[in-house]
């Protein structure tokens, strides 16, 4: 499956209105680690996510730079709890979506469930793609 259409059913997923917060996690996880699967080669190697976000800063894609760091920062979260990512997380200020304490009695630390995570992760990511595939790193 190619990026186009990657993004393509991760929209029809966006639209779907029956998810579970887990299913949205997981999709949320997939479609991060498929996109930068088929985007690494932009980039000679490190941190994909680190390295799109600067490309996008340096190119003066700031608002952009800024939700791929979110969003990138909120899936690393998803997939590992508390720890580097989720302190980063809770220091960003004006984020999209909600996040939790560790204590709240919840499936994750990202609420999912608010800001039309997914949906908003997924244009986040196709504007990412139009940007790398008219510029190259």
């Amino acid at each position: 499956m190619n990026v186009t259409d990657l993004l393509d059913a991760a929209h029809a997923t966006a639209k779907a209105d029956n998810l579970s917060p887990a299913q949205i996690e997981a999709a949320s996880v997939e479609l991060a680690a498929a996109f930068e699967a088929r985007m690494q080669h932009h980039f000679k190697r490190g941190p994909f996510y680190k390295k799109l976000h600067k490309l996008l800063a340096d190119n003066g894609n700031s608002n952009l730079a800024l939700k791929v760091h979110q969003y990138s920062v909120a899936v690393s979260v998803i997939k590992h709890g508390t720890g580097a990512s989720y302190r980063e997380l809770k220091s960003l200020a004006n984020l999209p979506f909600d996040i939790r304490t560790p204590a709240a009695q919840s499936h994750t630390l990202v609420d999912v469930t608010s800001g039309d995570f997914f949906g908003q992760l997924t244009q986040t990511l196709e504007q990412a793609h139009q940007f790398l595939e008219t510029h190259s790193a």
